[in-house]
């Protein structure tokens, strides 16, 4: 081989520019790195099908890792036959000066040197390499590497006992993906099976494809967000997360292709051609069958798939269509439905059809179905505008059973537009549609179609649209503009409750929000006031403005009147809670240290949406949720509950949402005493959105808990300068937010401020309620001193915040044992410190460590708790909720997957963890 190794490998490996993902496998490369660094050789197998991302994977396994030298070679399918090819690459990453002392790995060895002397010469080097760091040696395509390559290999590897070598190896296996050629590359070379020896370890990794989360992931990271917040699910079924099939869609779709519900997406551009020619070699029978198939669905009954198609007999043309590995006869019946073997398939098919013979199709197939699905065909068959369809289509979405999503009504409402001829009709049903987008939080959605809004004539309704896209993106200045604009038409209308009306109302609910985002929360409860006693029904009034009467009432200390509101809108005159509601209410309850009371109405709040009750502020719920989760003592999937809250906020286009949950994730991070992750989720707070108040008082506790964990008071004091502004500290007091007053006491006793801490702690005092309740009873014992003997002796003990209680037992028993009362002491901390670990709250379970230490004892080590199942955060939920007895189907709504999706979690459970059953499973998870 004439190829070799970039020189940046030689100390430090460089990071990959797009990398998501495969959180376990890396989890893999960690301990093995650990146990190379002490002298126990390891080797990981790198395992996955063409695509999969092996080389990515392992550029970012090696990426900023310190090593005496790293060693690269990559296998080349037309160099099988270059005797030593690989191992010369190889050795070229080796300090200068060490192939003069192992003249067998230099280039020149004679032609035909016996590969275990190469090998002997190969050992001898890498135990010559100086320095006290692991050598890291990579090896990619390994199914192409010559033979005399692989003995070498294998010989020397064998014969490593306490030496510092990491070997990482990728190797190609079959896939079942669309297109696979029979061949798959080399068969593993026999000689590999010699490992292990006795002195290293072999870990295999298979890399799978990504989870939904990680595909928006992806494709955040590639600069082409998703524009909806169900196009990575649909994306994950459609690719069934093949990283290289999922990246080339994501590249070569625009992004309303990928946001939209329509029924495919298209195939990769390499792809169709492979499956193309095993079509064009059927009978034509076989053809007419998978064509027709495509047009019906990913399954369909193969009676239907025949006369669409145009056979009396089906059979023989379906036996041929599973010979050519194209559809399979699916499992059930009768009758007998066919399906494809990959969406990938169905998509390359039915994207190769002729518009004209396509619409065909599905005219066919609509004259053979009923209902909902006729019309859906109806629609792919219009060849243009068909006022008469656009009609049945708008009042099928207006009928009063339609069970449509927001996003499927748009879709429609969208068609409609579209069918249309006459321009009022047009206009009327396209702002229906942009309307019905944000009302369900995708707003990403909705912003694609500005430009089409900003065609439409002048009006209340365009106006108001329009600053509702400009307020959910952060442009609060236009938003501003067109709020006033559409408040300043007049009434032209007729009728009981006229449209401009309506819009006119919904423009001042959402300009109170707007006041209430600039931090003037009287203007906010008085425009919202307005809207809300304009008499407008629906949601796209109501609630905005009642969320802005209710915080902007709260926000100026006015709580019992919040709650009245509250109380009118939660069912306790007998209805029952509006789900937004709950909500709010949640929300105002997790602010104000509530724990309890919050995770009661955002869980019900959760559950009724995703049994379908329609709701707008899901994406809140749903960042808030995990903080009170883990707050109230329930740290499994807290992470995962943070990425969901992340992920629905990035797809949605929620920019308000998303920073929020950035912050909180961001504390929970910090309390764990992962400051890396925790300043990257601070650093995608600041990046997600417009700054206002609410987002930099979140920001700053977490990055003030952040410098409290690592014992840096002066900096926590730093982090916290945006809460100490008059107003913003107003509006935090009003909401209950008191964890900057908190987290400011601490740093200012810790610096021996004590006149400045005291005067902090009664202010802190006279608001305190709730979980705070807690921290000033610690805070009031390291001022002034005091010996209780619990917590309970403090008055506080009926609060569940086991965090803050936990705290609160760790500076109990410090006082204890500095008295001499070592027995009562060590009680407590023994407590504490079970809790903290249960919680993950590494930094202060490290401080009882160390007390207890003071006092004598030697603690179980710091990590002996953690990651002990390997799994990734993915999997560690799914686990948690099978603990809890759910089904798939209820751990699916419960983290917004599909079913399939948790047996695929599950699935790799049972096979990290040698179980196999959820009996098993729950058993284990109980120990």
């Amino acid at each position: 081989m004439t190829s070799r190794p970039d020189p940046a490998w030689s100390r430090r490996a460089v990071t990959t520019p797009v990398f998501v993902g495969r959180r376990g496998p890396l989890a893999v490369v960690d301990q093995a790195w650990e146990d190379a660094g002490a002298g126990r050789p390891a080797v990981v197998w790198v395992e996955g099908e063409a695509g999969a991302g092996k080389t990515a994977f392992l550029a970012r396994a090696v990426a900023g890792r310190r090593a005496s030298a790293v060693l690269t070679a990559t296998g080349d399918a037309a160099e099988t036959a270059l005797a030593h090819g690989l191992l010369d690459q190889l050795v070229a990453g080796l300090p200068p000066g060490l192939l003069d002392r192992f003249p067998l790995l230099r280039p020149d060895r004679a032609p035909r040197a016996d590969p275990l002397a190469v090998g002997a010469d190969l050992l001898g080097a890498l135990g010559a390499v100086p320095d006290d760091d692991p050598v890291l040696v990579v090896l990619d395509d390994l199914q192409w590497a010559d033979p005399a390559s692989v003995r070498a290999l294998v010989f020397a590897l064998r014969r490593l006992r306490h030496d510092r070598v990491l070997v990482l190896a990728g190797l190609r296996h079959p896939g079942a993906g669309p297109g696979d050629a029979a061949e798959s590359g080399h068969a593993q070379d026999a000689w590999w099976e010699r490992l292990p020896a006795t002195g290293e370890t072999i870990r295999r990794v298979r890399l799978e494809g990504l989870d939904p989360g990680e595909l928006s992931e992806l494709a955040a990271a590639l600069g082409r967000p998703l524009g909806s917040t169900g196009a990575a699910e649909r994306l994950w079924r459609h690719t069934r997360g093949h990283p290289l099939h999922a990246r080339t869609l994501l590249e070569e779709l625009p992004a309303e292709v990928l946001a939209g519900t329509a029924d495919v997406l298209p195939a990769p551009r390499s792809l169709p051609s492979v499956l193309l020619v095993r079509l064009a070699r059927a009978a034509p029978a076989t053809e007419a069958l998978v064509v027709a198939a495509a047009v019906l669905g990913e399954s369909a009954p193969l009676a239907l798939a025949g006369a669409v198609a145009g056979l009396d007999d089906p059979a023989d043309a379906l036996d041929e269509a599973v010979g050519l590995g194209l559809v399979e006869e699916l499992p059930g019946g009768p009758p007998v439905r066919i399906g494809f073997v990959h969406p990938l398939v169905r998509a390359a098919v039915r994207g190769d059809l002729p518009p004209t013979r396509r619409r065909a199709l599905h005219a066919a197939a609509a004259a053979r179905m009923a209902g909902r699905a006729a019309l859906d065909h109806r629609i792919a068959a219009a060849a243009g505008p068909d006022p008469a369809l656009a009609t049945e289509i708008e009042e099928l979405v207006a009928a009063p059973g339609a069970a449509l999503a927001g996003a499927e009504a748009a879709d429609l409402l969208r068609a409609a537009a579209d069918l249309s001829t006459d321009p009022d009709e047009r206009e009327r049903r396209l702002l229906a549609a942009t309307s019905r987008l944000i009302g369900d939080g995708e707003i990403a959605r909705a912003v694609a179609l500005t430009g089409a809004v900003e065609g439409c004539r002048p009006g209340p309704w365009r106006s108001a649209v329009l600053g509702q896209l400009a307020l959910f993106t952060g442009r609060f200045g236009v938003a501003r503009e067109w709020f006033e604009a559409a408040l300043a038409t007049a009434p032209d209308e007729s009728g009981e409750e006229r449209p401009g009306d309506r819009a006119r109302a919904g423009a001042a609910a959402h300009l109170a929000i707007l006041h209430l985002l600039h931090g003037d929360p009287e203007r906010a409860v008085a425009t919202a006031g307005v809207a809300l006693s304009q008499g407008a029904r629906g949601d796209d009034v109501r609630l905005p403005g009642g969320l802005a009467l209710v915080l902007g009432l709260a926000a100026l200390g006015r709580g019992a009147d919040a709650r009245a509101v509250l109380d009118r809108a939660t069912g306790t005159d007998g209805r029952p809670p509006l789900v937004d509601a709950l909500i709010v209410r949640g929300m105002l309850a997790a602010l104000a240290g509530d724990d309890p009371a919050a995770a009661v109405d955002l869980d019900e709040a959760v559950q009724r949406a995703r049994a379908g009750e329609p709701v707008r502020g899901l994406a809140l719920a749903l960042a808030f949720r995990p903080a009170v989760a883990d707050r109230t003592g329930a740290p499994d999937g807290v992470i995962e509950g943070f990425e969901l809250a992340v992920t629905l906020a990035r797809d949605g286009g929620t920019a308000l949402p998303g920073a929020l949950a950035h912050a909180f994730a961001a504390e929970a991070l910090a309390v764990r005493g992962r400051a890396a992750d925790a300043r990257a989720h601070l650093a995608a707070a600041a990046a997600a959105g417009p700054r206002w108040w609410g987002v930099d008082v979140c920001a700053a506790i977490a990055a003030a808990r952040l410098a409290e964990v690592s014992d840096d008071p002066a900096g926590v004091l730093e982090a916290l300068a945006p809460t100490r502004d008059e107003g913003v500290r107003a509006l935090a007091d009003g909401l209950g937010m008191l964890a900057p007053r908190v987290l400011e006491t601490e740093a200012l006793l810790a610096l021996g401020r004590r006149g400045e801490a005291a005067a902090s702690l009664a202010a802190l005092e006279e608001r305190a309620a709730g979980r705070h309740r807690i921290d000033v009873a610690r805070l009031r014992l390291a001022l002034e001193g005091g010996r209780p003997r619990s917590v309970a002796e403090t008055g506080v003990g009926d609060v569940a915040a086991p965090h803050a209680i936990a705290r609160l037992e760790t500076e109990i028993g410090r006082r204890l044992l500095a008295a001499g009362e070592r027995r009562a002491g060590v009680d407590l901390l023994r407590g504490a410190r079970d809790t903290l670990a249960r919680l993950g709250a590494a930094p202060w379970r490290a401080r009882c460590d160390e007390l207890l230490h003071t006092a004598g004892l030697t603690p179980a080590r710091a990590d002996s708790d953690d990651g002990a199942l390997g799994l990734t955060p993915h999997e560690e939920a799914v686990v948690a909720l099978v603990a809890r007895g759910l089904t798939n189907r209820e751990i699916g709504r419960d983290l917004y997957i599909t079913p399939r999706t948790v047996a695929y979690h599950l699935s790799n459970v049972y096979a990290k963890l040698g179980v196999a059953s959820r009996r098993e499973l729950m058993r284990l998870h109980a120990t």
